[in-house]
Formats: structure tokens, C-alpha cells, sequence
């Protein structure tokens, strides 16, 4: 879809685009990607969430690696061995 950018570099969004991906109070970002612009969107669970840092992202992309290759324990199993 193409958009055009108005005076005070506003955007308008097209109604298909935001009724099928946005809710009122999500945030966008935009960034620099080939020649282009790639637009980021993340919706806010409290006031003071943030974009979760390299590190982070990295242990939960970790924890789904062990996941998929089932890699895990059991909470029942966890709660027993620490006397819960």
C-alpha cells in the first residue's frame, strides 16, 4: 500500500492496515532498512514497558531454542525438587 507524506511529515495509515494490525495506544518505529523504511509496531502492557535489550532477546530466543528441542522440565517436577 502507499501512503503519502503530508505537511509536518505526517503519515496516514491505511483503515485496512490499522484494523487488521494496530489498537489505539500501540507505538511504531520506524527505521532505515535497504533503501527503505521498516516499520516496527508494539503494543504497550503497562506504562513502563520498553524494548527488551540484546540481552534479553537473546536469553528468550534461548529459552524457545530449548523449547522446540524439549529441552525443558516440567513445573510440577521443578516445584517437588525445591520442596514446594
Amino acid at each position: 500500500m502507499a501512503v503519502t507524506i503530508k505537511d509536518k511529515a505526517l503519515l496516514t495509515i491505511p483503515d485496512a492496515v490499522r484494523r487488521a494490525r494496530l489498537k489505539p495506544g500501540d507505538e511504531m518505529e520506524l527505521r532505515p532498512f535497504r533503501g527503505g523504511i521498516t516499520v516496527l509496531t508494539r503494543r504497550l502492557t503497562t506504562p513502563t514497558s520498553e524494548w527488551l535489550t540484546p540481552e534479553d532477546a537473546g536469553k528468550i530466543r534461548h529459552a524457545l531454542k530449548q523449547v522446540r528441542e524439549d529441552k525443558t522440565t516440567p513445573w510440577s517436577q521443578v516445584k517437588h525438587e525445591l520442596g514446594l
